[in-house]
């Protein structure tokens, strides 16, 4: 009988508490709907200045997961004279907002204006330390009587590549005063700046090289000429021209050439190659003179690479002397280059699958290597795939779906950060739901990270979904990081292109990663990332109705303009998803001049030899992401057709 009393108490109990819940659902949607409308009229209150109004409004939102920002706005528009101790008070209890740091990085200012050096000292950090900021605080340093400390940190902020602020005059002539600028130093800080190209600021040193002022005068002249040093006998070592100065003009003359002509800055180096050059600026020549002549492919760069990094301590040097060798046909130069690569690059499936593919291209007996390319066809990226095919074996995708800490997960849902996040998302307000949610993310676990990543993704907010759970480092969950998002207008308008929409689907997720908001710092906007001129011109082209740029960024009309473009490129290319993907990226005239007077050439070395690193990058993803497209709309998409599989 008592048993049966606690079950119906039980029962009851719990039907109570259903009842209250869904009663209270209801009035927490209606409170919350009223907040946003109060939280709306507080932001308007404040921007015209009604502060008894906004007052009003403000006191009753203190539970509301964006009040801080009511609070910061208010601190803005009276920062040159809000007490100190209010901001003190607002960074402390809401400096997790990711725009607290712009209002902290102004009110630093106003402490220097004020000379508020304790306050300043407490406050700054190494995000928000300047040189407008550190150079008073040294010079306050050297007055508190610490000028062993303020003499190194002056030295140290002056000899940089650049002007400083003005406001480091003081300190810098304090520091001169005292006998800090030597030679030396003046000779460090001209070396710089004309490897920034700031000949004027260069020109302004030689002043401080009264001794050296002959050769001063040459190194800039040099360094803005270089083309000088083909007066061979007026740069040869001798009582005015130590070796290592003479070397340290020759190294900065010589890359800037090179960054500007370097065939003619190779054509100097046989001249000076005999100089004391030391490893780092072997290696600076290196990269400016070597790198950018096998990114034309040229082949005199092999021996300038190998003479000058014959330790491989350079890795952008080791795989362009490689891609340099695959591109020009070099077979045992990248068998060779491949078994010697330190591990870190041996180890990538990149040249793991070079070593194998420049066997078989050395020595034509080699035979198929089928077991070989088996081991690397275990991998999920771009070399797996050729793998894969080279060994007649399944692509490798590897879905494991990502296993989520319940406690994590509510640590993440409890933060503030993800709060007001979730408040700017329900709102629509995207860009600053992103800011907070990356900014709560600084402080996760892994585990966190995963949690965060799965919230996001039944958001269906598809990039900080795919970002988070690849800052986790957990690729093997396919469904978050590659989604079916956008469905149907993608298939929709890759039939009505008559493309196939795993390559409209791996352009998407490569352009934006599904951001609907995505713009460039170029200017590409939407899922599909589109130039406004290319936009107008494809609106125009395929009558596809375009108002004004906005309009771009809705999903269906950018994925309708997008996949219009991505069909006019294929078409341009014979029906080659390589050449027509590198269009997209890098432009069709680019691709066309990569590919002029060029021999036929098997698509992999093509891709590999691209000389834009971010286009190389690119393609190679495209064609990877179709792979995995396919196997989640049910296509079989091999990594390259049969047509594509030779650049002609």
């Amino acid at each position: 009988m008592l048993q049966q009393l606690k079950r119906h108490l039980i029962k009851t109990t719990s039907l109570l508490c259903g009842a209250l819940l869904l009663t209270s659902l209801p009035a927490q949607a209606d409170r919350l709907s009223e907040q946003r409308r109060q939280y709306d009229q507080a932001q308007s209150a404040l921007a015209r200045g009604d502060h008894a109004r906004f007052q009003s409004l403000k006191a009753g939102l203190s539970d509301y997961p964006l009040y801080p920002y009511l609070l910061l706005e208010s601190l803005r528009k009276r920062l040159d004279h809000a007490p100190h101790q209010e901001i003190e008070q607002f960074l402390t209890t809401h400096g997790d907002l990711p725009a607290a740091r712009s209002l902290k990085n102004s009110w630093l200012k106003r402490l220097l204006k004020e000379q508020d050096w304790s306050r300043l000292r407490r406050h700054v950090d190494q995000d928000s330390l300047t040189a407008e900021l550190e150079c008073p605080l040294v010079m306050q340093m050297w007055h508190e009587g610490q000028s062993a400390q303020a003499m190194q940190r002056a030295r140290e902020l002056w000899t940089v590549g650049q002007s400083q602020p003005k406001v480091c005059d003081p300190l810098f002539q304090r520091w001169i005063a005292a006998g800090g600028l030597t030679e030396d130093v003046a000779w460090e800080r001209m070396r710089l700046a004309l490897l920034h190209r700031q000949d004027g600021l260069a020109k302004y040193l030689t002043r401080y090289l009264p001794d050296q002022s002959a050769l001063a005068e040459r190194f800039v002249a040099t360094a803005v000429n270089p083309r000088l040093l083909n007066q061979f006998s007026q740069y040869q070592p001798g009582a005015g021209q130590p070796a290592e100065k003479l070397t340290e003009m020759v190294t900065v003359a010589l890359r800037r050439l090179g960054r500007d002509d370097a065939e003619a800055a190779l054509a100097l180096w046989p001249h000076y190659q005999q100089l004391p050059f030391t490893d780092e600026q072997r290696l600076a020549l290196t990269r400016d003179i070597g790198v950018r002549l096998a990114r034309r492919y040229k082949p005199e760069a092999l021996a300038f690479m190998a003479a000058n990094d014959p330790q491989m301590q350079d890795d952008t040097v080791t795989e362009w002397r490689a891609r340099l060798a695959l591109r020009t046909g070099h077979w045992h130069s990248v068998q060779d280059l491949t078994r010697s690569m330190p591990s870190n690059l041996q180890q990538q499936s990149r040249w793991r699958y070079w070593q194998l593919r420049s066997s078989q291209l050395a020595q034509t007996d080699t035979g198929e290597l089928t077991s070989e390319y088996a081991q690397l066809a275990r991998e999920r990226d771009f070399y797996g795939f050729l793998a894969a095919e080279r060994s007649r074996m399944p692509y490798a995708t590897n879905h494991q779906p990502v296993p989520v800490d319940p406690r994590a997960a509510a640590r993440v849902m409890d933060t503030a950060g993800i709060i007001r996040a979730r408040e700017f998302f329900a709102r629509g307000d995207y860009l600053d739901a992103r800011r907070e949610w990356y900014h709560a993310e600084r402080l996760f676990s892994r585990e966190e990270l995963i949690a965060q990543a799965s919230l996001a993704r039944q958001m269906d907010w598809y990039f900080p979904a795919i970002r988070g759970i690849s800052k986790a480092q957990h690729w093997d969950d396919l469904e978050i990081r590659f989604p079916l998002a956008y469905r149907e207008p993608i298939i929709e308008q890759a039939r009505l292109r008559q493309l196939n929409s795993t390559w409209v689907y791996a352009i998407t997720r490569q352009e934006s990663g599904f951001m609907t908001d995505a713009r460039s710092h170029a200017g590409a906007m939407g899922l599909m990332q589109l130039m406004p001129a290319t936009a107008r011109e494809t609106a125009r082209r395929y009558n596809i109705p375009l108002g004004n740029a906005n309009e771009v960024l809705q999903p269906e009309r950018n994925i309708a303009l997008g996949t219009a473009y991505l069909s006019q490129l294929y078409g341009q290319f014979q029906g080659n998803r390589v050449l027509a993907s590198a269009a997209y990226n890098a432009g069709p005239g680019r691709v066309r001049q990569w590919t002029r007077d060029m021999p036929a050439l098997p698509s992999d070395i093509w891709i590999e030899t691209i000389p834009f690193d971010e286009t190389r990058a690119y393609v190679q993803s495209v064609l990877t992401y179709g792979v995995i497209y396919g196997e989640k709309l049910g296509i079989q998409q091999s990594v390259m057709e049969q047509h594509e599989r030779y650049i002609e």
